[in-house]
């Protein structure tokens, strides 16, 4: 019995500054958490922002009034969806444009162009 005791001693000794820890991160004021997501965005033949990701642009544009958005994409692409951006009032200098490389894709054979090139992706 003398034994027993010992080990539930020793063991809740051993434990109680996990339960101190947890009580610690439990009466840790709660901080907002920043949401961020990737949106992707395929621009027009015509390199114009298509009406069906208007509502994103809109977010993004949203977003840019208080936390920095970025823009990945080729530097034309990514340029015009910085404007329209701009355009929906989003302050240009919370926007940053980080210009991709395209990877070449192959090309169909009946000449019609790939839109996966025209792919811009939105972080807010």
């Amino acid at each position: 019995m003398y034994k027993l005791s010992t080990a539930l001693v020793i063991g809740g000794l051993a434990l109680m500054p996990l339960s101190a820890m947890a009580q610690d991160l439990a009466s840790a004021p709660a901080s907002s958490p920043v949401v961020r997501s990737d949106h992707l965005v395929f621009l027009g033949s015509d390199a114009s922002v298509p009406q069906s990701a208007m509502d994103t642009v809109r977010s993004a544009a949203e977003a840019a009034r208080e936390t920095p958005v970025r823009i990945e994409g080729r530097a034309d692409y990514a340029n015009v969806v910085k404007q329209e951006l701009v355009r929906q009032g989003a302050p240009a200098s919370s926007i940053s444009v980080t210009p991709v490389t395209a990877q070449p894709l192959p090309k169909p054979g009946d000449g019609v162009a790939v839109p996966t090139d025209r792919g811009v992706i939105l972080r807010f």
